[in-house]
């Protein structure tokens, strides 16, 4: 669908949510048993899901949650040629472009992680994101080496000026192009669960493509479960770790579901700004749990990009949450996991 949300974040549909219901007791007791409902549609290219507990105040719609994700795709979709992000990337450099406070407060939080990860993360990143293929168009070949030379040029978010007191920005020269999708979609998490807890919910579950945050208790009357896959393609019901989270937004990026193949090579959809090129380490996927959905998925991408060591030297350094699975030689996998992770595993019975 042309609202999709894809690029550096890409396919981020890695995590399982594993919905354990409550276990069957007497008639009375269901009875009594609160009552969950789940309201399912599509954007950005893939589904979202929404379940939450009824009560008095607690209620919402598919009609409400279609017009908010409408309107966000509006804002940040570079699949949508009259976005506002289409828009602002085909607008001349050197001209001051008013941003909405969506756009405004995302390039806020883009910049910061910019700077944390030293350049690591790049949301400038999209003329590259294009050329190998996962921007709006699909490429058939692998670029040329000057192809990415000239493409690289315009990449770097000290090209861009921003004013966020005035909810401005400037593009240095016409070519910059803005891809906001390795932070879009678990912003997009957020502002539907900030719907819920306007509507006065307390115990709900959000779901997009497998970026979640959650509040309160499951249907189970404990913290939700979530499943984090192996990072293994078309393995879609074998599950790694199962994570314990409630009042947290987790995301998961991985290398085994969004990438192409051209003339036997793999073309992974994690580039890194750095360098021009896809990441090329042994990483297979990184969950992070923050308790905003959008920066879990900025530093889930972002630690895809460092690689092992470096990004968990960054996570242990900001005190993240953070989840790494690589793949050792003899092709098995190995977790590595931060202090905070700790806390949110579930133990499997003995």
């Amino acid at each position: 669908m042309n609202s999709q949300i894809s690029g550096v974040g890409g396919w981020l549909t890695l995590l399982l949510s594993v919905l354990l219901l409550v276990a069957c007791g007497s008639e009375a007791d269901k009875d009594q048993a609160p009552s969950y409902r789940s309201v399912e549609g599509a954007t950005m290219g893939t589904y979202y899901r929404v379940q939450y507990r009824e009560g008095q105040t607690c209620a919402t719609s598919q009609q409400a949650l279609d017009e908010l994700l409408t309107g966000f795709n509006q804002s940040l979709s570079t699949y949508i040629p009259d976005s506002e992000i289409s828009e602002f990337n085909r607008a001349n450099g050197q001209s001051w472009q008013s941003l909405s406070p969506r756009f405004s407060g995302v390039l806020q939080a883009a910049l910061q992680v910019w700077r944390q990860s030293e350049g690591a993360f790049d949301v400038t990143i999209g003329p590259l994101v294009n050329l190998w293929g996962f921007g709006p168009e699909d490429a058939v070949e692998l670029p040329s080496p000057e192809a990415q030379r000239l493409s690289a040029r315009w990449v770097g978010m000290d090209q861009l000026q921003f004013d966020a007191a005035n909810s401005v920005a400037l593009k240095k020269a016409n070519e910059i192009y803005v891809d906001l999708s390795a932070l879009a979609k678990g912003l997009g998490v957020d502002e539907l669960a900030e719907h819920m807890e306007a509507k006065a919910c307390t115990d709900f579950m959000v779901d997009i493509g497998g970026e979640m945050r959650t509040l309160g208790s499951s249907p189970a009357n404990r913290p939700w479960r979530i499943g984090i896959e192996k990072p293994v393609a078309g393995a879609r019901s074998a599950i790694q770790r199962v994570l314990s989270v409630s009042g947290q937004g987790v995301a998961t990026s991985g290398d085994y579901r969004n990438f192409r193949e051209v003339d036997g090579i793999r073309v992974d959809h994690v580039i890194d700004p750095r360098n021009g090129q896809p990441a090329d380490n042994q990483v297979a996927s990184v969950t992070v749990i923050h308790p905003q959905a959008m920066y879990a998925d900025a530093y889930a991408t972002t630690i895809m990009v460092l690689g092992g060591d470096a990004g968990l030297a960054l996570a242990e350094r900001l005190n993240l949450a953070v989840l790494i699975i690589e793949k050792s030689a003899d092709g098995a996998f190995v977790e590595r996991y931060t202090l905070p992770m700790l806390a949110y595993f579930v133990v499997p019975a003995s």
